[in-house]
């Protein structure tokens, strides 16, 4: 039997480590590593996509509603423009997986509203499934009101209207363009 050098089993331990760590990945995911850092930026807006608003303060960071499913990485972006309607946030998680990202977007509705809605004698939560399927964005789409909950694969994205007018059409549209971001990554896999 050969011996291995411990270079050899330096490569071997390091080949097992990488194919642990990318197992759960395969198949599923826009996920993507750079140095093992979770990276969102590929799908978050940019002044190119919203050419009539601004940028207000950057990306910043934020975490899960709740602490299960675990995230790996969230972005909130504020958006202001002219118009009364060009005000919305956006804010983007990343999960692990595909379910863990659909089972947050479930999970997390019920807690995002500060207002619920009685459905059938029962009090439900006011972001309800998209009722046209033509509007439906992602994987799965709620609404309430002005704003827009949806799950992509493996991103779940709020899209929020930020005045008292009337914003539906503008987050309908800034949603689709960051579905289109998100397919685009997917097809670059």
């Amino acid at each position: 039997m050969a011996k291995i050098s411990s270079i050899q089993a330096r490569e071997i331990i390091r080949f097992i480590f990488l194919f642990l760590v990318t197992m759960p990945l395969l198949g599923c995911g826009i996920i993507y590593y750079v140095n093992i850092v979770p990276r969102l930026d590929a799908v978050t807006l940019t002044a190119d996509n919203v050419p009539t608003m601004e940028l207000d303060g950057g990306n910043h960071p934020i975490r899960g509603v709740f602490k299960e499913p675990p995230v790996v990485a969230g972005f909130e972006q504020w958006w202001d423009g002219i118009q009364p309607e060009e005000n919305i946030a956006v804010k983007y998680w990343l999960f692990q997986t595909c379910d863990d990202a659909k089972k947050a977007a479930d999970v997390w509705r019920n807690g995002i509203a500060a207002a619920a809605i009685k459905i059938n004698g029962k009090i439900e939560s006011a972001y309800q499934p998209e009722p046209n399927p033509a509007e439906v964005i992602g994987d799965a789409t709620w609404r309430c009101e002005e704003s827009i909950w949806f799950v992509k694969n493996n991103v779940l994205v709020y899209v929020m209207g930020r005045s008292l007018t009337n914003q539906l059409p503008l987050t309908r549209a800034v949603a689709r363009k960051v579905e289109a971001k998100i397919e685009g990554v997917l097809n670059k896999q």
